[in-house]
């Protein structure tokens, strides 16, 4: 499970993320670890005042990985596939990413055995809007498994929508 992080400007405004603390509730109920996957790179107007368009252009390029983001997900592909081998069910080698309602696109990546299952992913975030915020976020780590050769799904939550 990972959050979407807010700009540092944000965070000293308002003194705390809301996302990374409601994956930090949601983590602790369901017992699964919290990684901190993606840093903001740009500081964005808030997205409220802004038109559809807009948000989506201004989310483009407006997160990257960690530094160590790239070995997280190498560390947890291991242990994921250390899980896939004692369990032996295979999984599809198709990487799902759901941006909202009914609504998700779907990327190939490298071949994979078929004991050998994909990461799976949930990204969250306080409002879903456009889902521009959330599908620059999932981008962003597929490109990362993608680079790696890691099979990635990707699931999103929010805790409401606007």
């Amino acid at each position: 499970m990972t959050y979407v992080p807010v700009s540092n400007e944000r965070l000293a405004e308002r003194g705390f993320n809301q996302a990374e603390r409601l994956a930090a509730g949601l983590a602790a109920a369901v017992r699964l670890p919290v990684v901190d996957l993606l840093q903001r790179r740009i500081n964005t107007t808030k997205q409220s005042f802004k038109t559809r368009g807009e948000r989506i252009q201004t989310m483009q390029d407006a997160f990257a990985m960690q530094s160590d983001g790239l070995e997280l997900i190498h560390d947890l592909y291991q242990a994921n596939s250390q899980f896939a081998h004692k369990d032996m069910r295979s999984q599809p080698a198709t990487n799902s990413y759901a941006i909202g309602k009914g609504v998700s696109s779907h990327f190939r990546l490298a071949p994979q055995s078929s004991q050998t299952s994909p990461i799976r992913l949930l990204i969250i975030d306080d409002i879903y809007t456009t889902g521009s915020t959330l599908d620059a976020c999932g981008q962003v780590i597929l490109n990362a498994g993608s680079s790696l050769n890691i099979p990635i799904e990707i699931y999103t939550l929010t805790l409401a929508r606007s």
